[in-house]
């Protein structure tokens, strides 16, 4: 764990490959979401991408205070990184998992899709909330004094 919580960047860096590896395995699978008279359509790779991205980004951040010797809090880094990749893997596994309407025809059952489209929903929205923990850190980090 100590490892981990040394160097949290090379988590990231190295989740984004095996993320667009995933992305690229269906690159025609769609998501629809349904908000009242609206559909929103996200297919794998676009998510795959995105969610690349913002690894990418969250790295860089630990990796910028990390090679300026600064200190991060052990337990905040645990939290975002743990509840930040679960979050994300599992909305993906989620999406990869879903049947499309091509596939099942008229025999699609849109409860069970409704019900993973709020399950996935949840998941988001608890990756979107602890992302300030991921802010706290850095701030904490670049006003302390180095290492």
């Amino acid at each position: 764990m100590t490892k981990i919580t040394k160097t949290p960047h090379i988590v990231f860096w190295i989740l984004i490959p095996i993320i667009l590896l995933i992305g690229f395995l269906k690159p025609d699978k769609t998501l629809d979401i349904n908000i009242h008279d609206t559909y929103f359509v996200i297919g794998l790779i676009s998510l795959a991408v995105l969610i690349s991205i913002i690894f990418g980004i969250l790295g860089l951040g630990y990796w910028v205070v990390i090679k300026l010797n600064r200190r991060l809090v052990n337990w905040l880094t645990i939290i975002h990184l743990t509840i930040t990749v679960i979050g994300f893997f599992s909305i993906i596994l989620i999406f990869f998992s879903l049947p499309s309407i091509e596939q099942d025809g008229f025999s699609y059952n849109f409860e069970n899709f409704l019900e993973m489209q709020v399950i996935v929903f949840y998941i988001f929205s608890l990756v979107l909330y602890i992302q300030p923990l991921y802010l706290i850190n850095i701030i904490i980090a670049l006003l302390s004094k180095t290492e």
